[in-house]
């Protein structure tokens, strides 16, 4: 399996919570714009956790039983695609912060 394949089957899986958490991390940049606070990013991440385990929970109800078996015959995990998705939630919410701290602090 390629990295493109992993990728592009990471994005599958992750789609919901990739799609929800752009919209956060936009928020808060756009929060971040209007008035450059160091609190607030701290609390932008803290609210990143609780949203994120509140989108993990729908997502999970919502997801169709079997679907995870097209994961898991693939040769990839639940538990290593939840790892990279949360990583790379997280990894884009840090880098948006970081290029708001050097635009505006």
């Amino acid at each position: 399996m390629t990295l493109r394949d992993r990728i592009s089957l990471t994005w599958r899986y992750g789609k919901g919570i990739f799609l929800i958490g752009a919209v956060y991390n936009l928020v808060c940049a756009g929060s971040q714009t209007l008035g450059f606070s160091y609190t607030f990013m701290v609390d932008s991440f803290i609210l990143k956790v609780a949203l994120l385990a509140i989108t993990m929970y729908l997502v999970k109800q919502f997801r169709d039983r079997d679907a995870i078996f097209f994961y898991i015959n693939l040769g990839l995990s639940r538990r290593k695609l939840l790892t990279s998705v949360i990583l790379i939630d997280f990894l884009a919410l840090a880098i948006l912060m970081t290029i708001m701290f050097f635009i505006y602090g």
